[in-house]
């Protein structure tokens, strides 16, 4: 590969640095961040109340995420991933879980879940000592479809009349 090349490919990596770190843009400029997902008006103020404590540590885990994958800190991303797909479940699909409270989330939800939690185990296995770059970006642009078919699920979705939990007697 070319020096210019090269210089070229540093030079966008470290302009996608620049951006994934908060509060920091190009030439020292404050960027705008986008800071929550709207309030979608057909989901419950306690679902919502419910939703907010998880996923505001699921948040700081995708933020440290996108960082580790942008500077390929592969041991990072393996063991963000690793915990992503094994340990961040917002909405419980079994319906025995005592220490969660039911939500009642769109039916949808917990298919766009399954499938967060099969493209961090893959991008996991990507992050693999001395794997291959472009593998880790695809693997990582599917995390990255994930959360936003959870979001438009979320957002656009209509919640099935009965929460999640056990059958009412």
């Amino acid at each position: 590969m070319s020096s210019r090349r090269k210089g070229a490919r540093r030079g966008a990596l470290t302009a996608l640095v620049l951006l994934a770190v908060p509060g920091t843009g190009l030439g020292g400029d404050k960027l705008p961040m986008a800071r929550h997902l709207a309030v979608p008006d057909h989901v419950t103020a306690d679902t919502r109340a419910q939703l907010a404590g998880r996923m505001t540590r699921h948040a700081d885990v995708m933020s440290n995420l996108v960082r580790a994958v942008v500077l390929l800190d592969r041991p990072t991303i393996r063991v963000l991933a690793s915990r992503i797909a094994d340990e961040e479940v917002v909405a419980q699909g079994d319906r025995t879980t005592p220490d969660r409270p039911p939500l009642n989330v769109p039916p949808e939800f917990l298919g766009e879940q399954t499938a967060l939690a099969t493209a961090a185990r893959q991008l996991a296995a990507a992050a693999a000592d001395r794997g291959d770059d472009q593998l880790l970006a695809q693997r990582f642009a599917e995390v990255t479809t994930t959360c936003v078919g959870c979001h438009s699920v979320y957002l656009h979705g209509r919640p099935d009349p009965r929460p999640l939990g056990p059958p009412e007697k």
